[in-house]
This record gives structure tokens, sequence and C-alpha cells, in this order.
């Protein structure tokens, strides 16, 4: 089972209480499972709406090598979408119920800018040297707003993932990387929708894919 947010860690700023994927913690189970000759086939019950687009890249080679050694199915949820479906794309095969959210293949990034807070509201003033102009560039930096050419660098990395994202669903899919960006660009489908675009193998239940599962391990 894995359900919440898709984390690069536990100390990502998210609450304890609150369920998430965690990348370490994921990679290091899926790695038990693969080592694990007594685990025939590997059912993954998804229920996440995404998040951390690296921990679900490191998530997907592991479910890659995962599914090299046995059969791996998911089983999807409420929702797999984003980082989710991203996960997903490594399995053999994919079911998903007729009202799943699933697809928003797509990143995006979001920073904070609270300059006019810090300055205009609070009376905060900032004095910076720096060995050259891009010295002060960091997504962390809350005392002035994006320029240009920092936004162009942003828009130049959201873009790489973008397009790693649909490479990696095109050969999970076996889609051209202009077929999935078609049905791509950040676009949510139910279900019944994604299967009719290729997204998903089959509308069935956790049941099903385990069966599904059993049978493609021959162990009845």
């Amino acid at each position: 089972y894995a359900a919440g947010d898709i984390v690069d860690d536990l100390t990502s700023g998210l609450s304890s209480s609150k369920a998430v994927i965690s990348a370490p913690q994921v990679i290091k189970d899926v790695e038990e499972m693969m080592n694990d000759d007594d685990i025939k086939a590997v059912v993954l019950r998804i229920n996440s709406g995404g998040g951390s687009a690296y921990a679900s890249e490191q998530i997907w080679h592991a479910l890659k090598k995962l599914g090299g050694k046995k059969p791996f199915i998911v089983s999807m949820g409420g929702m797999a979408a984003s980082g989710a479906y991203y996960m997903s794309a490594a399995s053999d095969r994919i079911f998903a119920e007729p009202t799943t959210l699933t697809g928003s293949i797509g990143i995006f990034g979001m920073f904070p800018d609270v300059s006019e807070l810090l300055t205009k509201k609070l009376g905060l003033k900032f004095d910076k040297v720096k060995t050259n102009k891009m010295s002060d560039f960091n997504f962390g930096n809350l005392s002035r707003p994006l320029n240009e050419e920092e936004r162009q660098m942003l828009q130049a990395y959201i873009e790489r993932g973008y397009a790693l994202f649909v490479d990696r669903v095109s050969k999970g899919r076996k889609k051209t990387p202009a077929e999935v960006d078609k049905i791509g660009q950040g676009r949510v489908w139910t279900g019944e929708q994604a299967l009719k675009i290729g997204l998903v193998d089959q509308l069935g239940n956790l049941e099903d894919a385990i069966a599904y599962a059993a049978k493609k391990a021959g162990v009845g």
C-alpha cells in the first residue's frame, strides 16, 4: 500500500501523523520484496495525488528493477495522479477503478514571494555583497522576487522534468512521446477515460489485480 503525498524523505516538512509515500522507505521495502524468493509477485495499491518529482523518479527506478525480477502490478485507488502515475508507469499492468482520478502527467514549481511583506509591511531592508550576479540565486530566497533570468532557468528545469516524465510513460505504456504529450500536459482522467486512451490496462479493484498477479506468477 502506498498512500499520501510523495516526499523525498520523512522530514520533508509534513506532519508525522499524515500518511506519506517516503522515497527511501518505499525503495527499501521494494528491494526487500525483490530479493525475497517467497514473494512471487507484487501488487502495489496506490492512492496519491502525487508530490515530489525527484522522489517519484527514484521510486520509479526501484519499481522498474522489481518488475525485471517478478510480476509487478498496480491497483489504483481513488486517486493515482501525477507522481503516483509516474510510479505506476513502471508496472506490467495497471488496474484502475471507473472513478479513479489518474493521469495528471505534468510538473510545476511554486515558490513564495514575501518580499513586499518583509519590506513594505515589516520595514525590513536587505543589503548584500556577492561575487557574481547569480551568487544569491536560491529557491528559498524570500527577500526578493525571481528575476527574468532565474525564471527562465526554472522553466527549463521544469520542462526537463516533464520531458523525463513523458519518456517514462511512453516506454511503460508503449506509446510515442508525442502521443503521451497529447494526453498529458497535466490533464486528469477518470479510470474509464484512462482505459480508452491507454493510460491503464483494465478496470477492476484490488482483488482483481491480486488475482491477475497470482495467475501471472503461476501460483494459482
